[in-house]
Parts: structure tokens; C-alpha cells; sequence
């Protein structure tokens, strides 16, 4: 459903499917590295290619701090990935997602916020542009648990139609701070939409769109979009080390079907950050 392989779903993925959990509202820089890992990045049915790779990003966050009824939120980052396989799969991407928060009551949250992101990919079929929004519910249950549901929807307009998608994700979570520094989130998430999935070359299969079949130099087979259903069960755990120095990691299963059958995949991340 994300145009890029798997692994950039992983970040679109922890993106909307998780909160961070700060003992205050933040406000300012961030920078950091993930090394992660995926199953199955080329999405296939019975030829599952696995590969892990290296990301570095530097964003600027504002959190509504719910001093007041109504305030604005902000996230922009630039982040890139190299991969230690599939190279033609190194990207670099910039997004802005600007929002507005609402507090109707002091524990209860309303997010809306548009977003549009950029990246160029090695395998310039990949590379693309994309828009959509999101639309988000968060409720402090206790001092130490909270819940949330969102939705996004995402249009994805790729160099190739192939890897062009749209899509709409529906998805929730629950939160536990085991202390002030230390949190762990639990997630799942569904969506309906477009998806790229490698099939051998010598197949007939003739699925969907069919029509935007064409073969992958990146993947050494070919690549068909279809409409799929995919299911995402996640983890996030982190912790804060000092005021501005945290890590974080996270695994997640997935499982996409389409008319050409079902597919899964597991992937996470480890990473650090620095606060500034």
C-alpha cells in the first residue's frame, strides 16, 4: 500500500500508528539514526527477498501543549535510508504536516492534520510525491494510560503508475507509561487500498490492474498493483535516557491479500535520537 518497499511502510506505519509519549508537550528539533530489517521487501507470495538497512532523519516538532482549548500542532523532516542489499532502494524524502488539535475535555484529544511528502528513490520508478490527511482521537485513561484511534487517508502519485497508490487506514492503540522515561505501545491497524507484489516473470496471473504489470530490475521479477487488505499488529517501546537523549524500537506483522493470494511480512527498528 506505500509505494516505496516495505521498510518506508515501516516508517509510514510507526508514523500513524504511534504517538510518542512525552511527559510534557514538546517543541523544537530532533535528529537521529534506526537500523531496521523486513522479511519481505518486495512484498512477494513465494519469493520473499529480506534486507535491512540504515536511516538518518532531522525534523522539527511541535506538540499542541493543552494549555488550551484549541491549539496547532507541526511536523517537518528530512530522512534518508540506505539499504544493505537492495541498493537501487536508497531514498531520501522530505514531509510537512502541519495540524490543528482540539481539547474538548483536559484528558481527550481531536488532531486534524494535512500532510505532503517527497522522496526520491534510487529506482526512480519509486520515487514519488504524496498528500492526504489524517484525522486523530487520543484519551488519557489514567496518569499511565491512554488510547487512540485514527485515520488517514493517502494518495501517493509515483514516477511509475505501478507504485502509485491510494489508500485508507483505519487504526488504534494503547499506551502504557511504566514510569515518566519509559513507555511501550500497542497497535494495530487496517487498511484498503493499492499495493505493488512481485510475481514470478514466467507467471499468467492477471489480477486487478493488471495492466500496470512491468518488470523490476530492482526486484529481478515482475511487479503487478492490485487492491489489497492489509493487517499491521505492531510494538514501540521507548525510553528516555536524559531531557533530550532517547531510543526507541519496534516490530511489526503484517499481512497483505489481494486476488493474487496472501503475503506476509516482519520488520522492525532500533534506533536513538537527540532532542535539541
Amino acid at each position: 500500500m506505500r509505494n516505496k518497499t516495505k521498510s518506508i511502510g515501516i516508517g509510514c506505519l510507526f508514523m500513524g500508528m504511534f504517538f510518542w509519549a512525552y511527559p510534557q508537550a514538546f517543541a523544537g528539533w530532533e535528529t537521529g539514526v534506526k537500523a531496521g530489517f523486513d522479511s519481505n521487501i518486495n512484498r512477494s507470495l513465494s519469493d520473499e527477498k529480506s534486507d535491512a538497512y540504515l536511516s538518518g532523519y532531522l525534523s522539527f516538532v511541535r506538540e499542541a501543549s493543552g494549555k488550551s482549548r484549541l491549539d496547532w500542532n507541526l511536523s517537518a523532516s528530512l530522512e534518508g535510508s540506505l539499504f544493505a542489499s537492495l541498493a537501487d532502494l536508497n531514498y531520501g524524502g522530505i514531509s510537512l504536516a502541519p495540524g490543528i488539535t482540539f481539547f474538548p475535555h483536559p484528558v481527550w484529544s481531536i488532531n486534524i492534520a494535512p500532510f505532503v511528502q517527497a522522496k526520491a528513490v534510487q529506482d526512480s520508478d519509486q520515487s514519488a510525491i504524496a498528500f492526504g490527511g489524517k484525522l486523530g482521537f487520543k484519551q488519557q485513561i489514567r496518569d499511565n494510560l491512554y488510547t487512540g484511534q485514527y485515520y488517514i487517508y493517502k494518495d501517493s502519485r509515483a514516477n511509475t503508475d505501478t507504485y502509485s497508490f491510494t489508500e485508507n487506514l483505519f487504526g488504534l492503540f494503547l499506551g502504557v507509561n511504566w514510569t515518566r522515561a519509559l513507555f511501550t505501545e500497542f497497535g494495530y491497524e487496517f487498511s484498503r487500498g493499492d499495493s505493488f507484489r512481485t510475481i514470478p516473470t514466467t507467471s499468467t496471473a492477471v489480477s486487478g490492474r493488471g495492466r500496470n504489470r512491468r518488470y523490476s530490475t530492482t526486484f529481478g521479477s515482475d511487479v503487478i498493483r492490485e487492491d489489497v487488505n492489509q493487517h499491521a499488529f505492531g510494538i514501540h517501546a521507548g525510553i528516555d535516557w536524559t531531557k533530550s537523549f532517547y531510543s526507541h524500537l519496534a516490530y511489526t506483522y503484517t499481512t497483505i491479500k489481494g486476488d493474487l493470494g496472501t503475503s506476509t511480512s516482519h520488520a522492525g527498528f532500533i534506533g536513538m535520537g537527540y532532542r535539541f
